[in-house]
């Protein structure tokens, strides 16, 4: 887990300076690439080390399975998962586009909404399940809602605060919508 959330951090670090500032070069992009790796791997890692701790309680100590913490976590997880392949397949190929420009330069509004959605979702996302995974306390003595409920309410204050920082930060010059920012704004719809 620390692999993904060290990565998927930074990553979202460096997105938050091309928000506020600065072009997008090609070592940048390389940046990117490589902590979009890690991410993957963490993430891949998370899983794995999930499914196995289910099948140990599932062989060797049934009991824990009914912990309502850890389908909380496996809930939140999958929301990451998700996240995350949308990241991958639409959000960092637009990145790449924006090579030479900032970050958020000449996207309508909506591809800049969905871009500060999909980043709120990764940090919230990796470090709800670490400090989940830091509170034994909550184990057997918090429903899955609950948890839910107070992920639900991290989750739309960090969209709310993402969206705020677009009404503060400068995205650069507009343009018309090209031929290929209609297929993205398909894919978002």
């Amino acid at each position: 887990m620390a692999l993904g959330l060290g990565a998927a951090t930074v990553l979202d670090l460096l997105v938050l300076r091309f928000l506020i500032r600065g072009k997008i070069t090609q070592d940048h992009w390389k940046v990117f690439k490589f902590g979009s790796k890690v991410v993957n791997w963490g993430l891949i890692l998370l899983w794995a080390t999930g499914l196995g701790f289910l099948t140990y309680y599932g062989a060797f100590d049934p009991a824990k399975l009914g912990n309502e913490k850890i389908w909380a976590k496996m809930t939140i997880v999958l929301i990451l998962t998700i996240n995350g392949g949308f990241i991958h397949s639409v959000i960092l190929p637009r990145v790449k586009k924006q090579i030479g420009r900032s970050i958020m330069e000449g996207l309508p509004s909506s591809h800049r909404s969905v871009f500060v959605v999909s980043g709120a979702i990764s940090a919230v996302s990796w470090y709800v399940p670490m400090m989940l995974g830091a509170l034994p306390q909550l184990n057997f003595s918090v429903p899955m809602g609950t948890i839910l409920l107070a992920y639900a309410t991290l989750l739309g204050s960090a969209i709310l605060f993402a969206h705020a920082l677009l009404f503060v930060v400068p995205t650069g010059r507009t343009e018309d919508a090209s031929e290929e920012d209609v297929v993205l704004s398909a894919k978002f719809a």
